[in-house]
């Protein structure tokens, strides 16, 4: 009797044995079907940010000022030119530096510069000179193969004033420009402060 027990045990875990066998070689094989004969199953998502365009330019140096002065006695004008940083037959102090404007937007622009006054309106008298002069601060900043680096009166007129750069970069490395300022007083200008406005204006490209 014994011995019948125990060959009934043996043979019930022999079936455990098996029927667990079975079930790990199903559950190997599913896992080999699904990853090997049919291929890796991939899926995908999408990354997506809008980066709106900044056109903005800014005056890093806004103020030319040669205090108070007048024209040398004997001599029929002064020149005051922020370019070379000189005054020639004038008591003004000299100034080494003209207006500097940056373009700090995200974009390239196009750049027009217009004053509120011509030279006559602006200083008076006989023949007076009222010119500026448009150069890179940093190299390539400004694109345009006519008016860099050549005095032209300034424009008080057309609705922009003159196009200096058809292409103003937005680069950190070539974003800024300098505006230098020449005035021609006469000995018989007006006197008192004489103050105008330099705008510039931007578009994008």
């Amino acid at each position: 009797m014994e011995s019948e027990n125990f060959l009934l045990t043996i043979a019930v875990i022999a079936v455990l044995v098996s029927a667990f066998g079975l079930g790990f070689t199903y559950v190997t094989l599913e896992n080999f079907k699904q990853n090997w004969l049919t291929g890796f199953v991939t899926s995908s998502g999408t990354v997506n940010v809008s980066i709106s365009t900044s056109a903005a330019i800014n005056f890093t140096t806004s103020l030319v000022n040669w205090g108070s002065g007048n024209v040398n006695n004997g001599s029929l004008l002064a020149v005051l030119d922020t370019s070379a940083g000189t005054v020639t037959n004038g008591t003004w102090t000299p100034v080494t530096t003209g207006f500097k404007i940056e373009n700090y937007g995200n974009v390239n622009v196009s750049l027009s510069l217009k004053t509120g006054l011509n030279a006559s309106g602006f200083i008076g008298g006989t023949s007076p000179l009222y010119q500026y002069n448009v150069t890179n601060n940093e190299t390539s900043s400004c694109i345009n193969s006519t008016a860099l680096g050549v005095w032209q009166d300034v424009n008080a007129t057309a609705p922009s004033g003159t196009l200096f750069c058809s292409l103003f970069s937005f680069l950190d490395s070539s974003d800024l420009i300098r505006v230098d300022i020449k005035l021609a007083i006469p000995y018989n200008s007006k006197t008192d402060t004489l103050t105008d406005t330099l705008t510039a204006t931007a578009t994008a490209l």
